[in-house]
Parts: structure tokens; sequence; C-alpha cells
């Protein structure tokens, strides 16, 4: 696995416990029996993940996959170059630096979190 991811590139925590508050990287879950938005809560190995639904409830253990999760045990990460309202890329692999989408592209990535506009837990993408 190498080492876990900790911090975003400009040293924002990314995982951790879920308060309530949506800290963390939003991603597209299967947890139990059905799929919701949940946040990451510690990296497990280089593409799986413990993830927890935004109600704060249910948590499971994921693997990343592309497609729409549709089993339990998936998870779905996309980034969005140029902040939340740009062009959405799915994620295979997410470093301390880079991410890498669908078709090897790699991007650095920081996650967004602004509180005042209620914008939080996403990934932005900049081109390499």
């Amino acid at each position: 696995m190498g080492r876990p991811v900790k911090r975003d590139r400009l040293g924002t925590l990314v995982f951790g416990t879920y308060v309530g508050a949506e800290e963390g990287i939003r991603c597209e879950a299967y947890i139990g029996s059905l799929q919701t938005d949940a946040f990451i809560v510690k990296q497990l190995g280089a593409r799986r993940y413990k993830v927890q639904e935004v109600s704060g409830g249910l948590t499971a253990r994921c693997k990343l996959v592309t497609a729409t999760p549709s089993t339990a045990g998936e998870m779905r990460l996309t980034g969005y170059v140029n902040g939340d309202t740009g062009a959405p890329k799915i994620l295979t692999k997410l470093m301390k630096k880079t991410a890498i989408a669908v078709g090897g592209t790699k991007y650095k990535w920081t996650l967004m979190d602004d509180s005042t506009s209620g914008v939080r837990g996403y990934i932005t993408l900049t081109a390499i």
C-alpha cells in the first residue's frame, strides 16, 4: 500500500472520525443494502477504505471501483477539475499528492472545504 494518505497537498486532514459536520472525503458507497453518500473514515489499502454514510450511522469496508457502486463493499471517488462545478473525473487511485483518473490521467488534488458555502469534502483536481 505504501504510506497511507493523511492530508491533501495543502495539509488539510482528509480522513478521521465522522462527527456530523461532513468532514473528510465525500464518496458514493454501497453500504448494507443501499447506495448512499458517504465519507472516508480510514484508508485500509491502496484502493480500500473504511467509509461511513452521511447520516453518521453505518460503516463499511469498501473497495474502489469505477462504475456506480452496485453491490455491498463498493465505492466510487469523483474529483472535479476546477472546483465542485467543474468536469467530474472518476478516480482509480488516490495518493498523497496525486490522483489518477480513469484513462491514467494524473492530477494534483486538494480537498474542497468551504464551510461558508456548504461545499465540503469534494476533491478538486488540477492538471499536472
